[in-house]
Formats: structure tokens, sequence, C-alpha cells
């Protein structure tokens, strides 16, 4: 059965699956396709999207507290949300970006009406110390060779699963500081991760913060030309993204794979 997954949330924060072991559940028809609503109760901010192809399926995981009736209004934005987020046309990302801020406010306004308070912002935890790299010192490493110790950013590891690293800019809810945070994917916290490898993910997501997307014809360019020329200032550039392509997806594998517990002698004697 052929899938596609999507989660949205403020925060990006995924530090753990959802689990609940008997969520709430809404069904509902849309044109051409069904919808089966999900009511978490870990999530808060949060919407995940899953659309199963064959069966031209949509199935939502909205947080629990948007399951009474005074949320309908806001799940028919997160449905139309969902429906454009599996679209690729850029008029269906632009209006899917309104819909859900969309979503967020009417959310924050039902609350209010409630006496209830949204939720106070938070930056996601920040987790530099891996099992066999502290990526505060790589960073720190990459900074003063490549950047001349002036670049600004924070770092972790991410709790994100699929292997990508990424970049973003946040703000601190304590200071108001803007800020540029640096995950990397754990699938680069292996013993097989050879030190260049570490740095060359932390080289590429730097140069983010130096050379920023541009948009042109229309276009918003992530990985342009300019971009590219700097990635290959690394040195170690053809052995890094050997090993990116190579072993990264083999860690990722390994890092998703299902633990199984086995019990022996259970019931005997």
């Amino acid at each position: 059965m052929e899938k596609a997954f999507l989660q949205t949330d403020l925060f990006d924060l995924d530090e753990e699956p959802l689990r609940d072991k008997a969520p709430s559940i809404l069904k509902s028809n849309a044109p051409n396709a069904s919808v089966m609503f999900h009511f978490e109760k870990r999530l808060k901010k949060g919407i995940r999207f899953l659309w199963k192809r064959q069966e031209n399926a949509y199935e939502l995981f909205l947080p629990a507290y948007m399951e009474t009736e005074d949320f309908s209004s806001v799940r028919e934005l997160a449905l139309e949300c969902c429906r454009l987020s599996f679209q690729k046309k850029k008029e269906s990302r632009e209006r899917y970006r309104l819909l859900l801020s969309q979503v967020w406010n009417e959310t924050e306004r039902i609350l209010a009406g409630r006496g209830e308070k949204f939720f106070a912002s938070r930056t996601p935890p920040i987790r530099p110390v891996g099992k066999f790299y502290d990526l505060e010192k790589v960073l720190a490493e990459v900074n003063q060779n490549y950047f001349q110790g002036r670049l600004a950013a924070r770092i972790t590891w991410s709790n994100r699963k699929g292997g990508l690293s990424y970049h973003r800019k946040l703000q601190d809810p304590a200071t108001g500081e803007n800020f540029h945070l640096i995950s990397i994917s754990r699938g680069y916290d292996f013993p097989n991760c050879p030190p260049y490898a570490v740095a060359g993910v932390v080289y590429h997501e730097c140069l983010h913060i130096v050379n920023p997307p541009i948009v042109k014809n229309g276009r918003r360019i992530v990985h342009g030309k300019d971009f590219k020329t700097a990635e290959r200032r690394y040195r170690e550039y053809e052995k890094w993204t050997k090993w990116h392509a190579e072993v990264l997806p083999k860690n990722v594998r390994a890092m998703n794979r299902p633990v199984r517990r086995w019990l022996f002698g259970l019931g005997k004697k």
C-alpha cells in the first residue's frame, strides 16, 4: 500500500512517536475521498496528515482538544490543509500556508472564548551531545576553519526520523533573541561515521546561514550556483558526499528499525 505522510507544527517538536492506545476517531466524507480524524493527547500545536493513495483516503491526527463541536470549523480548515499539502503547485503551497495560519488563529480564538490560554511558545530542546559526537565542538571547529569564527548559530541532534539535517530561524521566547538552529540527523551519530562526515554535514548547514535561499523567476532556490560552489570548498567534500549517499541511509534504517524484545522461559517451571 502506497502512503504519503506529512507532519506540521509550530515548533517542529517530534521527540517521541505518538502512541495513544485508544485515540478518539471521527469519520467524515469528502468529495472523491474518505476522511478519518484521529485525536491524540500528545499533540498540542501540531497536525499530522496521512494520505493512502490507493484507497484515496485521508487521515488527520489532531490535538485531543479539537474533538469538540466548537472546533468543527477548525477541522474543516485542517482537512483542506491536508489536501493542499500533497499538491505540488505553487498556488497550493501558498494557500496551504494561509489556511494553516487560520487554523492556529481560530484555535487561539476558541480557547480564549473558553477562558483557556493558548500554549506558551518555547524553543525545541537543544541536545548537542550525542553518543559519539559533541556537535558544539564540531561546529566550533567548522566555524573557525571556514568562517573565521564569525558564524553565530546553535546546534542540536535532530529528533526527526528520516535522516534529514536542516536549519531554521527561531526566536528565544525568554529573551526575544532571534537565532539560527542547526539540526543534524542522528544517522551521523554512529560509530561508523568518520569525523570528516559529521563535519561535512555541519558545514553544509552552516552554508544555509551565509547563503540563504533566493527567489528567481518566481522560484525559491535553496541550493543555487553560489551555494554549490561554496559547498565544494569543504576539504573532504568528495569523501563526505560518498559517505552521505552510501552509509547514512543504512544508519537511518538501523535507527528506525523497531526494537524486538524476546522473552524466554515465560510460563515454564
